[in-house]
């Protein structure tokens, strides 16, 4: 199979999965990279005709391909194609967001965390990219790639930061907060001693939602200590690097065989389990930034 055969064989969803254009691709690693990265740099000045050709799969390979190889050339397009403002980016990449952005962001960062920390501050992003690019930098941690000492003192920052343009708002009462939420989800696991007063303080003020995360949530967090929280985290697949982009596409739902591809129609997206569940005064723009896109949660 030439090269063109399978960038032909990967572009667009057949119904059927096509394992020999991938185990290709990746004995292909140093031929086909340039295109997989160019196809993201396209796929990111185009998203609006990316959304109407919902059968369009290649950014998708693209992504989880140079996620596997470890590509350092895919980190600044994978920031620039999800730094896009507004639904985009999320629109055009199902439910990859809220299951496995964390973990190719991971994986193509090589322990360089300013892109990562610049998607989080980017008041433009959507806040699920948000939220799994702060969970990017817990898997850095789990993976002994950053230094828990590192992430920590951003987190510091961030919740300063955060804190300070709730300060500066005129809401007259404030609402819990998703990357907040997120940040102290997170800062519980890497740090609940040393964080604690931040995360206190987003209980104390409201902050939380608590559909989300509790107090009890955070006692447990606290009781065991971050060595343990992390060392629970290492065998852990939603905290792994991406090794095997065949594995982790395999089982979309848009290859079943005897269901119908969800890629059809927006209708026929259904909603993800994981860390999309509905907020309670924006249920109606939660399920529509969670929608699956093109494949059934992970076992």
């Amino acid at each position: 199979m030439q090269l063109e055969e399978i960038l032909s064989e990967l572009e667009l969803n057949t119904g059927k999965f096509p394992l020999q254009a991938l185990e290709r691709a990746i004995e292909e690693k140093e031929a086909i990279t340039p295109f997989l990265l160019t196809s993201l740099s396209e796929s990111k000045d185009n998203l609006e005709d990316l959304f109407n050709k919902p059968d369009y799969l290649l950014h998708l390979y693209a992504l989880f391909l140079l996620a596997q190889f470890k590509e350092p050339l895919a980190y600044p397009f994978i920031i620039e194609f999800f730094s896009v403002p507004g639904d985009m980016p999320m629109n055009v990449t199902g439910d990859l967001v809220t299951e496995d952005l964390s973990r190719i962001l991971a994986s193509v960062s090589h322990g360089n965390i300013d892109p990562i920390k610049q998607l989080i501050e980017n008041q433009e992003v959507n806040e699920y990219i948000k939220g799994a690019a702060l969970q990017s930098l817990i898997i850095l941690v789990v993976q002994g790639i950053v230094s828990r000492e590192q992430v920590v003192q951003y987190f510091k920052e961030l919740f300063s930061l955060l804190f300070a343009n709730k300060s500066s708002t005129t809401q007259v009462e404030e609402e819990p907060d998703y990357i907040l939420t997120e940040l102290a989800i997170n800062g519980s696991i890497l740090a609940p001693e040393e964080l604690q007063e931040y995360i206190e303080r987003t209980f104390d003020e409201d902050l939380i939602e608590p559909f989300f995360f509790a107090r009890d949530d955070f006692d447990d967090y606290l009781q065991n200590g971050s060595e343990a929280n992390l060392n629970e985290l290492r065998d852990n697949p939603h905290y792994s690097l991406i090794e095997d982009a065949i594995s982790e596409m395999k089982y979309w739902a848009c290859f079943e065989i005897n269901k119908p591809s969800i890629l059809m129609e927006p209708e026929g997206f259904s909603t993800s389990s994981k860390k999309t569940k509905s907020k309670a005064k924006k249920k109606k723009k939660m399920q529509k930034e969670s929608r699956r896109k093109n494949r059934i949660k992970k076992k």
